[in-house]
């Protein structure tokens, strides 16, 4: 197996654009939900995860060249505030899959996001 490859937060939108398209199409052909959902409506999850997505696609403005650097927002920020605990745990479970290591955005307050998921 290939070794894990750090990646950006652009990358990661992609990718993670790429796997929520190819799942909301399996689920919508197989009428069956993600084996993480909780339940079998699939139509939920597929609007769950559409909503993820969209999330990601409207975190995709450039910050003007003028500010620093460090007072610039990472792509993926909103994406990840948004996430709440399932969204996260689907982002971080889909870039393992797919064999990228990325570090989340910490947390707007200042503090750093953590993730509590036994399965990571």
């Amino acid at each position: 197996m290939a070794e894990a490859r750090p990646v950006d937060d652009d990358t990661v939108a992609a990718l993670l654009t790429y796997w929520a398209v190819l799942e909301i199409r399996s689920m919508a052909r197989r009428r069956k939900a993600l084996t993480t959902w909780p339940d079998d409506d699939y139509v939920a999850c597929i609007a769950w995860l559409a909503d993820l997505v969209h999330n990601i696609a409207g975190s995709q403005t450039q910050a003007p060249r003028r500010i620093s650097w460090r007072k610039r927002r990472r792509r993926m920020s909103w994406t990840w505030r948004t996430a709440g605990p399932a969204g996260r745990t689907w982002i971080l479970e889909t870039l393992k899959k797919n064999g990228t290591v990325w570090t989340p955005p910490s947390d707007d307050r200042g503090g750093s996001t953590t993730v509590t998921d036994r399965s990571l």
